[in-house]
């Protein structure tokens, strides 16, 4: 038995000897990854707090008539700061809105491009570049509105962007571009949405020899 233990022993030895630096290291590696990443999500975790405590400053400041410098200043932190939480992005969305509201057109689209730029969520991304389309569409640059508009994106957004596209093309006199921008929309419209305002306007844009504006299933949820 003590020579059994003792050949069981040489070929441990033996086998460390020629793999033990590497298990060390895979070993050392491996707890690295996983401290690293509970080290990660800590930060992120630590990351949104702060950025919600933050946010909650910018809802407080904006539920007045007026924005002061120190609502920008807390909305410029949390874009500088924590560009990675959600937070950021919506505090951006609601200077935005209130811009709109005082016709400042030029610092809202600012902050929509930011969004579109940098929200962490692509579809809040989306959504602001579509919104800043319509700012430009708004301050009478529609060339400017499309050539945003044509960008890539998820084929979710195809109708929000296909019935602005729309909107501003009905909005030139450009019927057969509009006509055919709206059709997109309708076809790429989710089931669930009613389809009704897009079938007026595609038949409000329809060609003189084209037939009855076209149905579809989406209608009866309308």
């Amino acid at each position: 038995m003590a020579e059994f233990d003792n050949d069981e022993m040489s070929r441990l030895k033996r086998w460390w000897e020629g793999n033990g630096s590497a298990l060390v290291i895979g070993v050392v590696v491996g707890l690295a990854v996983i401290i690293g990443w509970q080290g990660w999500n800590w930060y992120q975790n630590r990351q949104a707090a702060q950025a919600a405590d933050i946010y909650q400053q910018v809802e407080q400041g904006m539920a007045g008539a007026s924005v002061d410098d120190n609502v920008l200043a807390t909305v410029d932190r949390l874009k500088n700061d924590y560009s990675g939480t959600p937070y950021a992005a919506d505090a951006a969305l609601r200077l935005a809105g209130y811009y709109v509201e005082q016709q400042d057109y030029d610092k809202a689209r600012e902050q929509l491009v930011w969004v579109s730029d940098n929200a962490a969520n692509e579809g809040v991304g989306h959504i602001a570049r579509v919104r800043a389309a319509r700012l430009l569409w708004t301050q009478d640059k529609p060339d400017e509105a499309l050539s945003l508009l044509d960008t890539d994106h998820p084929p979710a957004f195809d109708a929000l962007y296909a019935e602005t596209r729309g909107d501003i093309l009905a909005a030139r006199g450009d019927r057969e571009g509009a006509y055919k921008a709206y059709q997109v929309a309708l076809e790429s419209l989710p089931p669930d949405i009613a389809s009704r305002a897009l079938e007026t306007k595609i038949a409000d844009n329809a060609p003189a020899d084209a037939a009855d504006a076209p149905t579809d299933s989406n209608s009866a949820s309308s």
